[in-house]
């Protein structure tokens, strides 16, 4: 949900709002579980800059500074005297990032050398605002607010005034639904049983839990896990959570609550983009799904709630993960057939083979009860052949032209630019590919012979077992190499680089997506799908333009509309 008039999240406002009219909100915002308690709601989780700035004005003493200037001038207007406060924090804030070389911070400390700067009035007009007590904003639930912020930038949405998306729905009945449900309510009866659900990541910023809620066959039971276990500010960190004097009714009651706001929170705020959402709220579903927790909690819900742990890696873990993998493919697909650079390319399938391995690192973690089962014959598939109509990636002519280029000028293949980083896999027919691999294995001056080139493809070919090639085509190529000039071969090269991640891109994407939707033992599907991966990363890495886009100046910044 987004505010129109100061173009911004609503959440990201009320966060801002609810610190502004009460010191006490930042409490909720404290991880207070840690050695060293510390703000799980940070600066970078705003979208919106200015808030943001604000936000990491009010923690680092504009709280304060409120307070004072509150004390100082009784009889003020309190939401000016706050505006006051938090801007001159602001400025002082800006000053401080100026001095350390950050261009937009000093443009706005030039901003208020203005007599009438609309950024400095805007922002001043907008924190007065929000800190008047009419703000729609309630500051008891901020830290419901401030969940929504951090999932947003975390998980954002593709869907406009939707803040973020968790999980998506797959194939599901009552019986997947029941288990979810157990693996919830054995959390709720008993917090410690989420022990058995921790482990220690290799990434310092992953989850220390492995089961998590993009798992879970249904949002809803996605977002119930993240906001009683793996999210900021979980209901097993509440106090009441594991507070003895309590019977285990009372405490899973308090988690329940807690649990019910959050996701009547997620609807609000996704309500004007989501009529799904709006629906929920209209017909009160969240505070029926909290009777259903609460059925859920029971201790004789499930056969035994102390299997948790296996329950979760049988009946959600294993079978989310061929979706899971099927929608890395299709990101593998995505990247591949993009028109960014193949750097850009390469980063972003680098990525994805990280996501995958975070994804096997968590099922290791799991107490598996059919590890080590996998068939041995359970190999990978090569994809199968494009379909009529697909585009095939390939281009004979251009393929034909690098190398008369090359038979003319067999230095290229010794210089920089794309030529140099070309392999045989870019040339898609056989005569081409193995016309390559002979001038790669002839010196310079033997390379622009064609008796020799012509016969060095036949054996390379023979040596590996490969059909006799056609002469007449490598006599073709000789041919115009003696009569038709052409260019160097740069152009040509990188666009058969090009084809081949995208070929290669493809071909992974569509092996993997095959190989999902086989009964394969999810390991080894992760493990071929890792090899597709690599393969895909490295076409892509192979070569790329060393060139890296210039930073936007900061030549203006946008004022809030107050």
């Amino acid at each position: 949900m987004n505010n129109e008039q100061f173009k911004a999240p609503q959440h990201e406002l009320n966060i801002i709002s609810s610190l502004l009219r009460d010191n006490f909100t930042q409490n909720q915002l404290v991880d207070w579980n840690r050695a060293e308690p510390q703000y799980w709601l940070r600066p970078e989780h705003f979208q919106t800059t200015w808030l943001g700035d604000a936000y990491a004005a009010l923690l680092s003493g504009g709280i304060g500074d409120i307070k004072q200037r509150l004390q100082a001038y009784p009889g003020a207007d309190p939401a000016q005297a706050t505006a006051d406060a938090v801007t001159t924090r602001m400025m002082t804030l800006y000053r401080q990032r100026a001095a350390a070389g950050d261009a937009r911070a000093q443009w706005a400390v030039d901003q208020a050398y203005y007599t009438h700067s609309e950024f400095w009035a805007g922002l001043h007009g907008a924190i007065r605002q929000m800190a008047q007590p009419t703000w729609p904003a309630n500051t008891q639930d901020a830290r419901h607010e401030a969940y929504v912020t951090v999932r947003a930038a975390q998980h954002p949405s593709t869907t406009e005034n939707v803040p973020f998306e968790l999980s998506r729905p797959r194939g599901y009945d009552n019986d997947a639904r029941t288990r979810e449900l157990a693996v919830i309510g054995a959390i709720l009866n008993d917090p410690a049983r989420v022990q058995q659900f921790e482990y220690t990541p290799q990434s310092p910023d992953a989850s220390p839990y492995w089961l998590q809620p993009q798992d879970f066959g249904d949002p809803v039971t996605a977002e119930i896990w993240d906001a009683l276990v793996t999210g900021p500010d979980p209901a097993i960190a509440l106090p009441a959570a594991t507070d003895r004097k309590l019977t285990p009714q009372q405490r899973a009651a308090a988690m329940i609550e807690h649990i019910t706001a959050r996701l009547i929170y997620n609807d609000y705020h996704r309500s004007t983009g989501d009529p799904a959402a709006q629906a929920r709220l209209d017909g009160n579903v969240n505070q029926q799904i909290g009777t259903y927790l609460a059925h859920a909690s029971a201790p004789n819900f499930s056969p035994n709630p102390d299997n948790a742990a296996r329950y979760a890696v049988t009946f959600i873990l294993e079978p989310s993960i061929p979706a899971a993998v099927e929608d890395l493919a299709g990101q593998v697909r995505d990247y591949g057939l993009s028109d960014a650079s193949l750097g850009q390319v390469g980063l972003e399938l680098s990525t994805t083979e990280y996501s995958l391995d975070q994804l096997a690192e968590r099922l290791d973690a799991a107490p598996r009860t059919l590890a080590g089962y996998a068939a041995a014959e359970q190999t990978a598939k090569p994809a199968p052949e494009p379909s009529e109509g697909q585009p095939a990636y390939t281009s004979v002519p251009i393929e034909r032209q690098v190398l008369i280029s090359l038979m003319q000028n067999p230095n290229q293949l010794h210089q920089g630019g794309p030529t140099r980083s070309l392999a045989e896999q870019d040339f898609t027919q056989p005569e081409h590919r193995y016309l390559f691999k002979a001038f790669q294995s002839l010196p310079p001056d033997a390379a622009q012979d064609p008796w020799l080139v012509n016969n060095q493809a036949q054996q390379l070919a023979r040596f590996d077992g490969a059909p006799r090639l056609d002469f007449r085509e490598l006599d073709n190529i000789a041919l115009e190499a003696r009569t038709r000039p052409v260019g160097p071969a740069d152009q040509g090269a990188g666009h058969l680089i090009t084809m081949t991640v995208r070929r290669t891109a493809r071909d992974a994407s569509t092996a993997i997506q095959a190989a999902a939707r086989e009964t394969l033992d999810p390991r080894v599907l992760i493990d071929q799908s890792r090899q597709q991966f690599q393969q895909a990363t490295r076409e892509a890495l192979r070569y790329h333009e060393q060139s890296v886009p210039e930073p936007t100046p900061y030549g203006t910044q946008q004022a809030p509309v107050a």
